[in-house]
C-alpha cells in the first residue's frame, strides 16, 4: 500500500536537544521570572496578593546530584488543562503585546538548559490540592513518549495558589556558575527588570537577597549646556507615535505594506479583519540624557519592552552607516572616546517591537525598527563636518544628535556640564548604594562649578558663595570691631610684622610673658566661619585595606589665615574615628610657590592616620595607594594626553573655520604656502569629500571648506598668520587688537608677546599629537605638555 504521509513527529530527545541552544544562567532564570511577572500581571480579577518572586538554588553544602533551583511565585496559579499547555514546546496563549512571554519555548530551553530534570507543580485558590508534572528527560527518550507523570500534593490552606518550578539534577557547568556568579546573576537581573522593580508592586528576591533597580546616574532635567545658541537640557523626553500597522499574531510579526493592503481593501468594503490580524499604534516613549560620569563602557541606550530591559547600554545608534560605502563610522564618543568614553545614556519603551527569541535583541531588518532608529537618530550623520561632506543641507534636529554635539565634550566645569571623572565615578558608587546625599546631582554639579572657579581665579581663590549653611544676621560679620573679627585681624597683622618671633635686641614681652597673638592657634570653628566647602576633596571616597573608608570634610579659607602657636601653617587637619576635617589655605607659600597641591597635604595626613590604625610599616606604601585611588585624573598618560590633544585641536578646528570664514581666499592661499601640507590636506579631501578637490586646487574661495581637512600644523599657521581675526575671543580668548598703548612700539610688542604665548600651547599641543620619538620621556615634559593643553583648552572654552 502506498503511503502519502510520512510521520515527522520528533522524539522526546528533541526537549534534550532544546538544552543546547545558547542561554546564559542569568537569561534562563529571567524566562521563568517573565512567566510568573506575566501570571501576576494577567491575574487581574485575583484578590490582593504580595507580588513576590523567589529564586532560590541549593548552597555548596548539598551534594551536587541533590542540588536544586526554585523559581516559585504566588500568583493566580493554573488548571491541569493550563498547566500542560505551559509545558508544551511551542505552545503559547500570550498576547504578544503586553507579555512578556512570547514564543512558548522559553521554559522548555530555560528548564533543559539548567538541569535534567524540571517539577512544575501549581495550584489556584479554592483547590484542593497542588498539580503538576515532573519532566524527566531521559525516562522521555527511553519510553520515545512525551507522556509526563501527573504528580499531587495536598495544600494546606485552600486559599494558597500559585506556581512553583523544581530543576534538578543539576548541569555542572550551571552549578560552578552559580556558585561563583551570583552577585553577578543578580546584578544583571537589577538591570533588566529595573522598570518593573520600580514601577510595578512586584518583588524578586535571588538567593533571599531582594532586586534592587538599577537606576541610571544621570543629570536632572534642569541642568543644560549651550550648543547653536540654545539651551540643549541633560535630559530629552520622548514621546512619539510612528504610525500605526497590521500585525499578524500568529506568524508573530507586522505586515508589510503589500500585505497590509490586502487586509485594508477587504475592510473598505465592509469586511473585519480576521481574529489574527491586529491593528496596532507604534509609540515611542522614554528619554535620552547625560551620565553623571563618562566611561569607555558604561553608556549607551536601554530597550524596554513591556517592562524588561531587552537591550542594556546599547551602542549601535552611535554608528552611521555610508549609504555610499556601507561603512560604518563611528560619531560617538569621538574625543578622548578610549581614556575617558561616553555619558548618554536613556531609557527607550519600545512595547510594540519584537524581540527575538533569546530576548537579547530585536529584529532590525523590520520597518518598525527602522522608524524607531530614525525617530531617535533622525537622517544623515550626527556630526556637522560629516553631513557637509555627504550633501545633507538641513539640520539634524533628533534628539540623540542635539545631545551627541551638545555634550560630545567633556571639558571640565558647567560649561560641559562635566565634573572631575575620578571624583565623578566615587560619586556614583555612593549613588547605586542609596546614600541619600548623593541621589541628586548637588554635588556632581558644586564638583563642576569648582572647576569654573580653578579657571577663572588660577586656582588660587574659589568664588565666595553663601551657601546657607551658617547664619548671615550676625553685624559683626559685616562691621569691623567683632571680638572675634579683632582678634583675627591682630593675630594677622601680627604675624606679618614677625611677631611671631622673639622681640627684637633680645627685649622680652611686658611682665615676662609673650604677647596673645603669639601664641594665637586657629580652631576648627573659626575657620569653618572663613570656609568655603570644596566638594572635590569632600567625601567617603578615601578606601584603604579592609577598614572603614574614611570620610573626609574639606574646606578651602577665604579670609585671613591657619594659625599654630602665633606661627601660619598651610592647613588645619582633625579627625575623629572616621570623620575628617581638613582646611587649607591656598595663598600660603607652601600652596602657592611650590608644585603642591591641598589634595597632595591631605593624603599625607590620611597617609598617617592609617599607617597607625592599621599598624603598618612603610607610611609610603599608604600614600601611594591613596594616591593611586583618588588621584586618576592627575595621572599623567601618554595615551590620555594624546586623546586630550586631539580633542582641542578638533575643538580648535571648529573655532577658526568660523572665525576665519570672512576671509576665504586669504585662508586658502596661506594653506597652499606649505607644499606638504596642502599633500596632506588633497589626501584627506579625495577620501573624504573629492567635491571640494578642484576649488581648493584652484585657490578660489570655495575651497575655503579645505580647512576642515588641514593638518593640525596648517592650524598653528593659521593663528600666527591672522592673529587679529581669532584672537580677542573670536577663536582663543587671549588678547591681540584689545591691547592698545600709548606708544605704538610697545602696543606691537605686547601684541606679539600674547600671540606667542597662545602660539606656545599650541607647539606644545601638537607634539603631542605627533608623539615622542623615544620610548621613555621624562615626567616634567609630559607635565609641561599636560598643562599646555590644559591652557590652550581654556583658551579656546573661555
Amino acid at each position: 500500500m502506498r503511503m502519502n504521509t510520512l510521520d515527522i513527529t520528533p522524539t522526546p530527545r528533541i526537549l534534550r536537544t532544546l538544552g543546547e541552544i545558547p542561554f546564559q544562567t542569568w537569561q534562563c532564570i529571567a524566562e521563568l521570572i517573565d512567566n510568573a511577572i506575566d501570571a501576576y500581571l494577567s491575574d487581574t480579577d485575583g484578590e490582593e496578593t504580595d507580588r513576590r518572586i523567589t529564586v532560590n538554588w541549593s548552597n555548596d553544602t548539598v551534594g551536587a546530584a541533590n542540588r536544586t533551583i526554585e523559581i516559585v511565585d504566588a500568583a493566580g496559579g493554573m488548571s491541569i488543562d493550563q498547566l500542560q499547555d505551559a509545558v508544551r514546546a511551542g505552545y503559547t496563549s500570550n498576547d504578544p503585546f503586553n507579555n512578556l512571554g512570547l514564543f512558548g519555548v522559553g521554559f522548555n530551553i530555560s528548564t533543559a538548559r539548567l538541569g535534567e530534570e524540571t517539577t512544575i507543580i501549581s495550584t489556584r485558590r479554592g483547590d484542593a490540592d497542588w498539580v503538576g508534572v515532573k519532566i524527566d528527560f531521559q525516562q522521555l527518550i527511553d519510553s520515545k513518549r512525551f507522556d509526563a507523570p501527573i504528580i499531587r500534593k495536598t495544600k494546606n490552606d485552600p486559599n494558597e495558589c500559585g506556581t512553583k518550578i523544581t530543576i534538578g539534577r543539576i548541569k555542572s557547568g550551571i552549578l560552578t556558575e552559580l556558585s561563583t556568579k551570583e552577585a553577578e546573576i543578580r546584578r544583571r537581573l537589577e538591570l533588566v527588570y529595573a522598570p518593573l522593580l520600580s514601577e510595578r508592586d512586584i518583588t524578586i528576591t535571588v538567593k533571599n537577597k531582594q532586586l534592587r533597580p538599577q537606576m541610571h546616574c544621570a543629570w536632572s532635567e534642569s541642568r543644560y549646556v549651550r550648543y547653536n545658541n540654545q539651551n540643549v537640557p541633560a535630559r530629552i523626553n520622548i514621546d512619539r507615535v510612528l504610525g500605526s500597522a497590521l500585525f499578524d499574531v500568529i506568524r508573530n510579526r507586522y505586515l508589510t505594506p503589500d500585505e497590509a493592503e490586502e487586509y485594508y481593501a477587504a475592510q473598505q468594503e465592509g469586511h473585519a479583519f480576521p481574529s489574527h490580524i491586529v491593528e496596532r499604534e507604534k509609540r515611542l516613549t522614554g528619554w535620552l540624557g547625560i551620565q553623571r560620569y563618562a566611561d569607555p563602557n558604561d553608556f549607551g541606550i536601554d530597550f524596554i519592552r513591556n517592562g524588561r530591559k531587552i537591550l542594556i547600554s546599547d551602542k549601535s545608534l552611535f554608528q552611521y552607516e555610508n549609504p555610499f560605502t556601507l561603512q560604518k563610522n563611528l560619531q560617538y564618543p569621538l574625543e578622548l572616546g578610549t581614556s575617558v568614553g561616553g555619558r548618554i545614556v536613556g531609557e527607550l519603551n519600545v512595547d510594540y517591537l519584537i524581540p527575538t527569541y533569546q530576548k537579547n535583541d530585536f529584529d532590525r531588518a523590520d520597518i518598525s525598527w527602522i522608524q524607531t532608529v530614525e525617530a531617535i537618530c533622525g537622517t544623515g550623520p550626527f556630526l556637522p563636518k560629516a553631513r557637509k561632506d555627504l550633501g545633507f543641507t538641513e539640520p539634524n534636529t533628533s534628539p540623540l544628535c542635539l545631545l551627541v554635539n551638545a555634550y560630545r565634550r567633556v571639558d571640565k566645569g558647567t560649561k560641559c556640564l562635566f565634573a572631575p571623572n575620578d571624583l565623578a565615578k566615587q560619586y556614583a558608587a555612593e549613588f547605586r548604594k542609596g546614600s541619600r546625599d548623593y541621589i541628586d546631582d548637588t554635588k556632581w554639579w558644586k564638583a563642576a562649578q569648582e572647576e569654573d572657579q580653578k579657571s577663572h581665579t588660577g586656582g588660587n581663590r574659589t568664588t565666595e558663595v553663601n551657601t546657607g549653611d551658617t547664619p548671615s544676621d550676625d553685624i559683626s560679620d559685616y562691621l569691623g570691631g567683632g571680638t572675634s573679627g579683632s582678634a583675627e585681624g591682630t593675630a594677622t597683622a601680627g604675624t606679618d610684622n614677625g611677631a611671631g618671633s622673639s622681640p627684637a635686641n633680645g627685649e622680652t614681652a611686658s611682665n615676662g610673658q609673650e604677647s596673645q597673638e603669639t601664641f594665637e592657634t586657629s580652631t576648627m570653628d573659626d575657620l569653618l566661619r572663613r570656609s568655603n566647602p570644596i566638594q572635590q576633596l569632600t567625601g567617603k571616597n578615601y578606601r584603604f585595606g579592609r577598614g572603614y573608608p574614611l570620610n573626609v570634610r574639606a574646606y578651602e579659607l577665604s579670609s585671613g589665615e591657619i594659625k599654630y602657636k602665633g606661627e601660619r601653617r598651610a592647613c588645619f587637619f582633625q579627625s575623629s574615628g572616621i570623620d575628617c576635617d581638613f582646611v587649607y589655605d591656598p595663598t600660603h607659600p607652601l600652596l602657592s610657590q611650590y608644585p603642591i597641591t591641598p589634595q597632595m597635604l591631605l593624603l599625607q595626613y590620611l597617609s598617617e592616620k592609617l599607617k597607625a590604625r592599621d599598624t603598618l610599616p612603610d607610611i609610603v606604601a599608604v600614600y601611594a595607594e591613596l594616591v593611586a585611588v583618588t588621584m586618576e585624573d592627575a595621572r599623567i598618560d601618554r595615551q590620555a594626553l594624546q586623546d586630550r590633544a586631539s580633542s582641542a585641536f578638533e575643538l580648535l578646528r571648529e573655532k577658526l573655520s568660523s572665525a576665519l570664514r570672512n576671509s576665504p581666499e586669504d585662508v586658502v592661499r596661506c594653506i597652499h604656502e606649505s607644499s606638504g601640507e596642502v599633500e596632506e590636506t588633497v589626501a584627506n579631501i579625495v577620501q573624504s569629500n573629492p567635491s571640494l578637490l578642484n576649488a581648493f586646487q584652484n585657490c578660489a574661495a570655495e575651497g575655503y571648506d579645505a580647512i576642515e581637512y588641514v593638518p593640525p600644523k596648517t592650524l598653528y599657521r593659521l593663528v600666527d598668520r591672522f592673529p587679529d581675526k581669532v584672537l580677542d575671543g573670536k577663536a582663543l580668548a587671549t588678547p591681540y587688537i584689545a591691547i592698545s598703548l600709548s606708544d605704538d612700539n610697545a602696543t606691537r610688542r605686547a601684541r606679539e608677546d600674547s600671540k606667542d604665548r597662545v602660539l606656545s600651547y599650541i607647539k606644545d599641543t601638537l607634539r603631542v599629537i605627533a608623539g615622542y620619538n623615544t620610548q621613555r620621556v621624562q615626567k616634567n615634559e609630559l607635565t609641561r605638555a599636560s598643562l599646555s593643553v590644559d591652557f590652550l583648552i581654556k583658551e579656546l572654552n573661555s
